[in-house]
């Protein structure tokens, strides 16, 4: 008789821990679906966010770049062509303001190009995917040698120079092929409007000198593809 007792209380007891155990699961899963509700519902209303400043900004930006001011500078409608293609580009950066480009300056012990401090304040300070490149931010410059440990004092401009390691600006420290296209800033010019050249891992040289930053925007808004991709139609690079 005791045996029997102990089996169904036994049966029992297991029986409320199943029921207990579904209750909690049912629970959980029915949080979970609220959680990713909540989730996707915030990651709309930020998109949504975004979009409108990012809307706002760019008739902003064209109203100014169209004004007496800029309108004849190369770099303002190539910028306004950029801020018409924004859904082409991924997690634009803030712009900058004057003092916050001052600052930048200061931190780096020279001023930067006119037309980069044009795209800084009017379009973005870089960001994740500008069609097909990484642009980086300026508020987080660096230099080639402190990407790339292992290089020398000099790197050769195939066809040209060597150029000091500590004169290498990096516009971006590594796009897909493992390069980054760089400032020249040991150059001499107006308005600092170095030429970019484009350092090859592999080679371990510079390539492809661009006469500045205006050129090479435009070059990527022509190509809407990677600057690098479109000036190595020769595959000098063996770029993959």
């Amino acid at each position: 008789m005791n045996l029997i007792l102990f089996c169904i209380v036994g049966v029992v007891s297991l029986g409320i821990v199943f029921l207990y155990h579904k209750k909690t699961k049912k629970t959980k899963d029915t949080n979970h679906k609220m959680y990713d509700k909540r989730y996707i519902a915030e990651k709309e209303r930020k998109k949504k966010v975004q979009k409108g400043r990012l809307e706002k900004r760019k008739t902003d930006s064209i109203a100014v770049l169209q004004s007496l001011v800029y309108k004849d500078y190369e770099i303002s409608s190539i910028i306004i062509e950029l801020l018409h293609d924004s859904n082409d580009h991924i997690e634009i950066n803030d712009t900058l303001d004057d003092f916050e480009i001052n600052t930048i300056e200061n931190r780096l012990g020279f001023a930067l190009p006119k037309s980069y401090k044009i795209f800084l304040k009017y379009f973005g300070d870089g960001g994740e995917w500008v069609y097909a490149n990484a642009v980086d931010s300026i508020q987080d410059f660096s230099f080639l040698k402190d990407y790339r440990k292992k290089l020398g004092n000099t790197i050769q401009l195939v066809g040209e120079r060597d150029v000091k390691v500590d004169a290498l600006l990096c516009l971006m420290t590594e796009d897909s092929n493992g390069g980054a296209w760089v400032w020249l800033t040991d150059e001499v010019k107006e308005d600092n409007e170095w030429s970019l050249a484009y350092y090859s891992m592999m080679h371990e040289k510079l390539f492809y000198k661009v006469e500045n930053f205006a050129a090479w925007l435009k070059i990527l808004v022509i190509c809407k593809n990677e600057v690098i991709s479109e000036l190595d139609k020769d595959f000098t690079l063996e770029l993959g």
